[in-house]
């Protein structure tokens, strides 16, 4: 779909199922923040997968349309998201995520930095906006 030439040398893949970062693959649905910097031409990715949480700064050379395509795909992945508030302006991201190709949903929760993910009353309070999102999706 798109690549781009990272400062360096080696280079970066966007194909119809993910991000092909050199040894690492990241699945579109598994991203959870990509942000391209025109400034300094960076795009800030992170991501959760089965082995947690990951997180990388590419900085390209030659952009081209990798930035829109990147944006784009993530997007689309997005079938439902609700923001909850835990205190003050912290809160918690409820994600229904679909992988292309894919009908499987994928439920995430992205919580801002500072707030504690294993606090019982957070998780009770995702779980809730979890079902409530599975009823409005008729799932």
């Amino acid at each position: 779909m798109a690549a781009a030439r990272l400062r360096g040398g080696s280079w970066v893949a966007a194909t119809d199922q993910g991000l092909a970062l050199g040894d690492l693959r990241i699945d579109w649905a598994a991203v959870t923040h990509a942000q391209w910097s025109d400034e300094d031409e960076t795009l800030t990715l992170a991501w959760l997968d089965g082995r947690g949480t990951g997180e990388r700064r590419l900085l390209i050379d030659d952009p081209g349309a990798f930035p829109e395509t990147v944006h784009a795909r993530v997007t689309a992945t997005i079938v439902l998201s609700r923001r909850l508030r835990v205190a003050g302006r912290l809160g918690v991201r409820v994600a229904a995520r679909r992988q292309p190709g894919s009908d499987e949903l994928v439920w995430q929760a992205v919580p801002d930095r500072g707030v504690d993910p294993d606090d019982p009353a957070l998780r009770a309070g995702i779980d809730a906006a979890i079902r409530e999102m599975t009823t409005e999706l008729g799932a």
